[in-house]
């Protein structure tokens, strides 16, 4: 089937239909505006800018598309915060605020400087007041460039060290037990040592390509998530081993676990799950969230992140989804956040967006 891609701006593209296997799109230049015809695996580029489609390996459809955008590194360093629309007008996300009776609304309190780059998980340090954001620093995402970056931030939004972990390619997901971060790193689990920044460990996965989110317990277990082949993974006792594995899970994204419950969502199938650890039971707890990605507790319910730039409350007791959050109209994504509950603030990576947001849930 051919695809239609029609380039809106430099730094959207459309594709119509959506590409339903992996391949960068058609090399030729076009002028905004334009568009072409163009099969999966072709590739374009427009001056400084080169776009290409990335769609997360699965055997099941393929659903999200990820838009890779290579910027100069002029573009990079110069970028000023927040997004800026073709008109020169400062863009932000549209929140809303006391739409259903009991769902929080969110008021925005900073952004980050632009310089988290490709900025992916957020990770609250208590003991230590601070934030760790896990940098991919350009895409794909998958490519062994050893360029990736976790950054140490403060909780007014300053950064303190901006490279304070590196020797990574492509760091995603976090996790802290006592005094080891641990980071999932394309096809490994990495342990880093927070009192030096210094890599202490490494596990390899066999098969893994796209490892993403992470959650740690207090008994010390590790569990983590396996995009690409649908798997969620954990380490015990120094061990790796499956946890579940199972195609129609459709790339699990964001994880966390209570007890015996593990809480994901699903990048391709708009379907959030709940596994018992115990039973292997599992449960679909709400539909209709698209390229689902982090997910946290907040109160009684699940907050979830949608990458393409959306947060939701979700009610687990009924499968009531409320959007409390979207800024796709800002182009700025909404990868795997952070909450801290005692502090009323949510924490969003934007991804292409280069930095972090902070909101504050405001009660309704």
């Amino acid at each position: 089937m051919d695809h239609t891609v029609n380039i809106i701006n430099s730094n959207t593209v459309r594709v119509n239909p959506q590409p339903t296997k992996q391949g960068p799109i058609f090399s030729e230049f076009f002028r905004d505006g334009e568009s072409a015809i163009a099969q999966p695996g072709d590739r374009f580029r427009k001056k400084d800018f080169e776009y290409s489609i990335f769609v997360p390996l699965n055997s099941t459809d393929m659903k999200k598309i990820v838009l890779f955008t290579w910027l100069t590194f002029f573009l990079f360093s110069c970028k000023p915060s927040g997004t800026v629309s073709e008109e020169g007008k400062s863009e932000t996300a549209i929140t809303s605020e006391n739409l259903v009776t009991g769902v929080p609304g969110l008021k925005k309190l900073w952004d980050t400087e632009t310089v988290l780059t490709t900025s992916e998980s957020v990770l609250y340090d208590k003991n230590n007041n601070l934030l760790y954001v896990s940098c991919i620093n350009g895409v794909p995402p998958t490519a062994k460039d050893n360029d990736g970056f976790i950054s140490k931030v403060g909780l007014d939004g300053k950064i303190i060290e901006l490279k304070w972990v590196t020797g990574l390619s492509a760091p995603k997901g976090m996790g802290l037990i006592g005094q080891t971060l641990y980071v999932t790193d394309i096809d490994r689990l990495v342990a880093i040592d927070i009192n030096t920044g210094k890599i202490s460990n490494t596990w390899s996965v066999d098969g893994a390509s796209f490892l993403n989110d992470v959650t740690t317990t207090n008994d010390g277990k590790v569990y983590f998530t396996d995009s690409n082949t649908s798997k969620i993974h954990s380490l015990i006792d120094n061990k790796i081993s499956v946890v579940y594995a199972e195609e129609s899970l459709g790339g699990p994204n964001g994880v966390i676990v209570e007890g015996n419950m593990m809480y994901f969502p699903s990048m391709n199938e708009g379907i959030v799950f709940s596994l018992n650890l115990d039973t292997k039971e599992l449960r679909k707890v709400a539909v209709g969230i698209p390229a689902g990605d982090g997910i946290a507790r907040y109160g009684d319910a699940l907050i979830v992140s949608s990458w393409n730039g959306e947060i939701y409350h979700v009610d687990p007791a009924n499968g009531t989804t409320t959007n409390i959050l979207d800024s796709k109209e800002a182009k700025l994504n909404a990868a795997d956040f952070e909450i801290i509950p005692e502090k009323n603030l949510i924490l969003i990576p934007t991804f292409f967006g280069n930095g972090v947001t902070a909101y504050e849930f405001i009660p309704n």
